[in-house]
């Protein structure tokens, strides 16, 4: 099989001008093999999707790149303290600075755990990646804690709003380009992620790729109500960390520094989760430095 790299050539089509003089103008347009609709079907859903991606360019010309921010929040449905610090995170990145701010919460620690058989706190809100990523960034192990950027992290809510809002004066290092292909018969996504750096950068870029699903209805202990601790049964539950296409810390997109204008074009797949609300879906991608783990650029699309 050809390389994804090849096949955005191939996209263009063959045309072969009849006669011998140049003043001549029929054309004969072929379209190769590649493009058969019964070879295009037999394509791994990545694949399918970089060939659709191609022929729209990802970053036009004229069109400015502006700085986003993510906000990790990580929580968990026992944390009775932690819904008054996911209401500031979901104002941040759905009213003070909508389309500024990304947010992404993770469900991780032993006040994430769930009990299948009990009449409440009976999802698994955790997720491999997420608990690997909680224990390698959030080492005290304190739930509410955000994290912006993951230059500023911290369990004060309160001052998150002042963080985000220095961070998104700053410049941002990269634009992304998200392109998402779903079938809705099978649940298999490709998505594919355009980047372009804007500047010189090290060797440790990395890109990170998660699925995020928001507005899930279920249990949250909030201990604001009288009477102290209350278990919810109907908490609206906001941009909850559901998988990583490219693992826990994404994937190095060179051995070597990168140049100003440099690009890059990964592509990935996934078996969406039957039980996930497939219009609630969002894609999150966003590069950073390994070494500092500091994020650079983010951007999410939903699926639908």
């Amino acid at each position: 099989m050809q390389s994804l790299s090849s096949f955005r050539s191939l996209l263009l089509l063959i045309i072969v001008c009849v006669g011998t003089s140049l003043l001549q103008t029929g054309c004969d347009i072929i379209e190769a093999p590649y493009l058969d609709p019964e070879y295009l079907a037999q394509l791994p859903a990545d694949e399918k999707c970089e060939l659709d991606a191609a022929k729209i360019s990802p970053f036009p010309a004229g069109q400015p790149i502006t700085k986003k921010v993510l906000l990790e929040e990580m929580t968990g449905h026992k944390c009775g303290n932690c819904p008054v610090a996911s209401e500031t995170a979901y104002d941040l990145s759905h009213s003070a600075f909508a389309d500024q701010v990304v947010l992404v919460v993770i469900h991780a620690g032993s006040l994430s755990d769930f009990s299948p058989s009990s009449s409440k706190f009976y999802t698994d809100f955790t997720t491999t990646a997420g608990t690997e990523i909680y224990t390698g960034l959030n080492p005290s192990g304190v739930v509410p804690f955000g994290m912006i950027d993951r230059s500023v992290k911290n369990s004060n809510h309160g001052s998150w709003p002042t963080e985000v809002g220095k961070r998104l004066q700053e410049s941002p290092t990269a634009g992304l380009r998200i392109f998402n292909c779903l079938d809705e018969d099978s649940l298999q996504l490709g998505t594919v992620i355009d980047v372009k750096y804007l500047q010189p950068m090290n060797e440790n870029q990395r890109l990170c790729v998660w699925l995020i699903e928001t507005e899930v209805v279920d249990w949250q202990r909030d201990y604001r109500a009288p009477g102290g601790k209350v278990d919810l049964a109907e908490y609206t539950h906001h941009n909850v960390f559901r998988a990583s296409l490219n693992g826990s810390w994404g994937e190095a997109l060179s051995e070597s520094a990168i140049e100003s204008n440099q690009r890059f074009t990964k592509s990935y797949s996934l078996k969406i989760n039957p039980d996930f609300n497939l219009d609630n879906l969002k894609i999150v991608a966003f590069v950073y430095d390994f070494d500092t783990q500091e994020i650079g650029q983010v951007e999410q699309l939903s699926l639908r």
